[in-house]
């Protein structure tokens, strides 16, 4: 395959699509989680001063909890903030270490990818159902399981994009993006 005039080949746009992909869902899970820490501090502040409970404070604490979860996964998958046993790595040698990377990425697409097919089928099951939840709430289920759904498939990916910069010998960490090292 031939380059583009600006150096960046297709499958080279289609990393940076995914990484940036996986971006978005680190920004939608940081809101998550900023949402998820003012409705904990509500309710804590409304049951401990005022004896008054929200109803919806624990269905959308769930959701949210879900999505800080699973929604930066991808993004945190990239920046070489997932546990894994570099150790193992690191006494290999980097042929050796690299094809062990390789099974790994491989073993984690083929158990997320199934998970990540089972999720939409029950996605699009919920939204033709129209499902509501059970809380006070009666929130329509296709909300929280699409931004479930929506952060396994950016995990899945950036599984692939990982093991397609492994084949191609590239980095598979934004180093630059670090400001300490990731978590072996």
């Amino acid at each position: 395959m031939t380059e583009s005039a600006s150096g960046r080949g297709p499958i080279d746009l289609l990393l940076r699509a995914v990484d940036g992909a996986c971006t978005i869902g680190a920004w939608v899970a940081a809101v998550a989680a900023g949402l998820l820490a003012l409705i904990l501090i509500t309710e804590v502040v409304a049951t401990s001063f005022f004896s008054w409970s929200q109803p919806w404070a624990v269905e959308y604490a769930i959701y949210l909890q879900c999505m800080v979860l699973f929604c930066g996964a991808g993004w945190t998958l990239r920046q070489g903030g997932h546990i894994r046993v570099a150790i193992m790595l690191q006494a290999l040698p980097v042929p050796a270490a690299r094809i062990l990377d390789m099974a790994g990425c491989a073993f984690a697409i083929g158990v997320l990818g199934y998970a990540c097919s089972a999720l939409w089928q029950q996605w699009l099951r919920t939204v033709d159902f129209g499902s509501t939840s059970f809380y006070p709430m009666a929130t329509p289920l296709w909300i929280p399981q699409g931004f479930l759904t929506l952060g396994v498939t950016l995990l899945v990916l950036a599984f692939a994009a990982r093991l397609v910069r492994l084949l191609l010998g590239q980095e598979t960490e934004a180093k630059a993006a670090l400001s300490g090292g990731g978590v072996e």
